[in-house]
């Protein structure tokens, strides 16, 4: 009963795992996220240079 237990965990930790894995992996998400990533440092240089 307990290898039962234990083989329903590890299995639903492998799919939370490739769920995880999975999501934002298209270039569309990536592309966003560069491009915010981009926003934040222009706008941290801006903030900082002025000094």
């Amino acid at each position: 009963m307990l290898i039962i237990f234990l083989i329903l965990f590890f299995l639903l930790q492998i799919l939370v795992l490739f769920c995880c894995l999975a999501a934002g992996n298209d270039p569309a998400s990536q592309e966003l996220s560069d491009r915010e990533q981009m926003e934040y440092i222009q706008n941290w240089m801006k903030k900082h240079s002025g000094s």
